[in-house]
């Protein structure tokens, strides 16, 4: 009964160790995304290099064997290069467009420095305006319902421009859950849009979680800019 005994442990043992160890095949497959979606390396390199730091920090964990982590980070890194290939697909045209010879503007001579730096909603595309939201949280504040019902009224005057909503956390919580959130907090957007009457099939969401903060104090008010939907027009 003892070699028996003997073996049965060491099959049992086996399987633990398979059953827990290093996520491979999770790893290859975020891997194998990030390597089809290299034409975001050049036209959406902010996507591409989140989904590039999801990934390094999926192999971190695997290497410390926090395998249950990793799998989720990978699992993570692959939706991330995923959402960055599809980005990449909509500003193919304009981002292999030919370059063409410069040209002196004479704008180019106007001093803007300063203006605007620290406005995120700055940076959008067109004339939409970030929203922000609570913690923990995914809808929308009377604040933000003022700032998407001015949104929709851009949406709606300009009936040719498609957009993609973006949704964003702060750090506080997993990868996966924020990964969810982050998309919950876009298509709630997308939803109270369509309710003011702007049509669905102009309106993608995509999630980044984490993985693009406005601001890296891990304070309170940095935490509050990062809990966000931003809106690019294609």
């Amino acid at each position: 009964m003892r070699p028996a005994t003997r073996l049965t442990g060491i099959l049992l043992l086996v399987l633990l160790t398979a059953c827990g160890g290093r996520p491979t095949k999770t790893l290859a497959e975020a891997e194998n995304a990030l390597a089809d979606a290299i034409l975001a390396k050049k036209c959406a390199p902010e996507e591409y290099a989140a989904a590039e730091r999801m990934y390094a920090k999926a192999n971190a964990l695997a290497d410390e064997g926090k395998n249950d982590e990793a799998a989720a980070a990978a699992r993570a890194a692959k939706k991330l290069a995923e959402q960055a290939r599809q980005k990449a697909m909509l500003r193919k045209d304009e981002c292999l467009k030919p370059k063409q010879d410069p040209t002196i503007d004479p704008n180019d001579f106007i001093d803007r420095s300063g203006a605007g730096l620290d406005d995120p909603d700055a940076q959008n595309s067109g004339g939409l305006k970030t929203v922000y939201f609570d913690f923990n949280a995914f809808d929308l504040t009377p604040e933000a319902r003022q700032t998407m019902t001015s949104n929709a009224q851009w949406l709606l005057k300009n009936g040719e421009k498609r957009i993609i909503i973006e949704g964003h956390c702060d750090s506080r919580g997993s990868t996966e859950y924020n990964l969810a959130l982050g998309e919950k907090r876009g298509q709630v957007a997308r939803k109270y849009l369509v309710q003011m009457g702007v049509d669905p099939n102009r309106m993608s969401v995509v999630s980044y979680g984490e993985e693009q903060p406005l601001d890296f104090s891990e304070t309170e008010a940095g935490h509050a800019k990062n809990r966000r939907a931003e809106f690019t027009v294609r």
